[in-house]
C-alpha cells in the first residue's frame, strides 16, 4: 500500500487513476484471451478444417487491420475511450457464434467478424498510450499494464485446457466472453486527456502523406513487413504440427501458452525499462531476433521441451515488440500518434493478410518443415534492416488535466 501511494504521489492522480484502470481492463482481458485464443485455430483443426481455413484464421486479425487508416480517422475524431469500450466489447460477443457452432464457414466469419470491431481499437489505444503516461514513465508503466496481463493470462492458462477438454468449446469461450465484456466496462472508467473539439481539431495527414514525409517510418515499416512477415508466415504451422505431428491435447497446448505468458511478463518490464532509458528501437531489433529461435525450435521438433522453449522466446519477442515499436512510433509521430498508428496497422494487416495464407500454400505443396525454414529466412531479413533504425528525440512532459467522457 505504501509503495502504491508513493507511486501515486509521484505519477499524479489522474495518471495513478489511468494505470490502475489500464491494469485492471488487461487483467480481466487477459483471461478472456487465455480462454480464446490458443483454442480457435486447435477447434478449428480438430473439427478438420483444411491448412487454408487456418491460414484464414491466423490470418483474421490482419485482415480487420487493413482498415487502419479509417479506424485512425475515428479516433482523431471521436472519444477514443469510448471507441475502444464499445468496440472491443460489442466485438467479444462474436465469439459467442464461434464457440457454438459447427459450420466451419459461420466459424470463420464469426471470428472474423470478432477481429474486424476488435481492431477499431488498436489506434484509439495507442494514441491514448500517448497521452495517459508521462514520457519518462511511460515504458515502465505500459509494462506494468502488461506485465498485469501477462500474470493474470498465465494464472487462466493453468486451467484453461483442462476447462476446454471438460467443457467444449462453446462453453469455455462463453465464460471467456463474460470477462471479456467486464475488461471493457472497466476500461470505459479511463479519464480521458482533454482534446480540442473535434470541429476545431486539423485534420491529420492521410496515409500517403504519413509514409512520404517520414523515412524513418518507412525504415522501421519494411522491418516490420519483412520480421514480422516471416514470423506470421509459420503461424499456420504451429497448431497443424501440435494436433497432427505431436498429438498434444488442450492441456499440452494450453501449457506452451502459459510458457508464452510467462516469458511476456518477465520481459515486458525488461523492455520498458530499454525503451524509457534508451533507444526503443533497440527493443524492436531484439524482438525480430529472438523471432528466428521459435520457427527452428519447430524444425528441429520432435519433443514438447523443445517447444516450450520455442514459445518462450516467442513470448519475450513480442513483448519487445509490442513495447518496442509503440514508444518508437511516439518518439517519430510526436503529436501524429494517430496517423502513424494507423499507417503502422495498415500494413501489419497488408502483412499479416497475406503471410499466413501463403504459409497454408506452403504446408500444402511441401510441408511443415520448410515453411519453418522459410520463415526463419525471412525474418533473417528483416534482423538487417532492423540494426540501424533510427529513433526520434525524447521529449518530457508534465501531466495535463483529464476529463471523463461521455459513453
Amino acid at each position: 500500500m505504501r509503495a502504491w501511494q508513493r507511486l501515486r504521489k509521484s505519477l499524479g492522480p489522474v495518471t495513478a487513476h489511468n494505470f490502475l484502470i489500464d491494469a485492471s481492463a488487461a487483467g480481466l482481458f487477459a483471461i478472456f484471451q487465455a480462454l480464446t485464443a490458443p483454442f480457435v485455430a486447435v477447434v478449428a483443426v480438430r473439427r478438420g478444417a483444411t491448412p487454408l481455413e487456418i491460414g484464414l484464421i491466423a490470418a483474421a486479425p490482419s485482415v480487420a487491420m487493413l482498415l487502419s487508416a479509417w479506424y485512425a480517422r475515428l479516433a482523431e475524431r471521436w472519444s477514443r475511450v469510448g471507441i475502444v469500450s464499445w468496440c472491443t466489447g460489442i466485438a467479444r460477443l462474436f465469439l459467442l457464434v464461434t464457440g457454438w457452432t459447427h459450420g466451419m464457414g459461420l466459424y470463420l466469419l464469426s471470428f472474423l467478424g470478432f477481429n474486424v470491431l476488435s481492431a477499431a481499437s488498436n489506434p484509439a489505444y495507442t494514441s491514448l498510450e500517448r497521452d495517459l503516461y508521462h514520457q519518462n514513465w511511460r515504458g515502465r508503466l505500459m509494462a506494468g499494464v502488461r506485465f498485469t496481463l501477462g500474470l493474470c493470462q498465465f494464472a487462466t492458462m493453468l486451467v484453461a485446457g483442462q476447462l476446454l477438454d471438460r467443457w467444449g468449446a462453446g462453453p469455455v469461450f462463453s465464460l471467456a466472453v463474460v470477462f471479456g465484456l467486464g475488461s471493457a466496462a472497466v476500461f470505459s472508467r479511463m479519464r480521458e486527456p482533454a482534446r480540442p473539439p473535434a470541429a476545431e481539431r486539423r485534420r491529420g495527414p492521410g496515409l500517403r502523406a504519413t509514409l512520404a514525409g517520414d523515412p524513418r517510418l518507412r525504415r522501421m515499416l519494411v522491418a516490420v513487413m519483412l520480421a514480422g512477415g516471416g514470423n506470421l508466415l509459420v503461424q499456420p504451422g504451429y497448431p497443424i504440427y501440435q494436433v497432427h505431428v505431436l498429438h498434444l491435447n488442450n492441456e499440452g497446448i494450453a501449457l506452451l501458452t502459459a510458457m508464452w505468458s510467462v516469458a511476456w511478463m518477465v520481459g515486458y518490464p525488461l523492455w520498458g525499462r530499454l525503451c524509457d532509458r534508451s533507444r526503443p528501437a533497440r527493443a524492436v531489433a531484439a524482438a525480430f531476433l529472438l523471432y528466428l529461435f521459435p520457427p527452428l525450435c519447430y524444425a528441429l521438433g520432435g519433443h514438447l521441451g523443445l517447444l516450450l522453449v520455442a514459445s518462450g522466446l516467442q513470448g519475450l519477442g513480442d513483448s519487445a515488440l509490442d513495447c518496442g515499436w509503440q514508444n518508437h512510433a511516439m518518439r517519430l509521430a510526436n503529436e501524429r500518434i494517430d496517423a502513424y498508428a494507423g499507417v503502422y496497422f495498415a500494413f501489419l494487416g497488408m502483412r499479416g493478410t497475406v503471410a499466413p495464407l501463403l504459409g497454408a500454400v506452403v504446408i500444402s505443396r511441401w510441408g511443415l518443415r520448410p515453411l519453418f525454414l522459410g520463415g526463419m529466412a525471412l525474418v533473417a531479413s528483416g534482423v538487417v534492416v532492423a540494426r540501424h533504425l533510427p529513433d526520434g528525440p525524447l521529449e518530457m512532459r508534465s501531466e495535463g488535466p483529464a476529463v471523463t467522457p461521455g459513453l
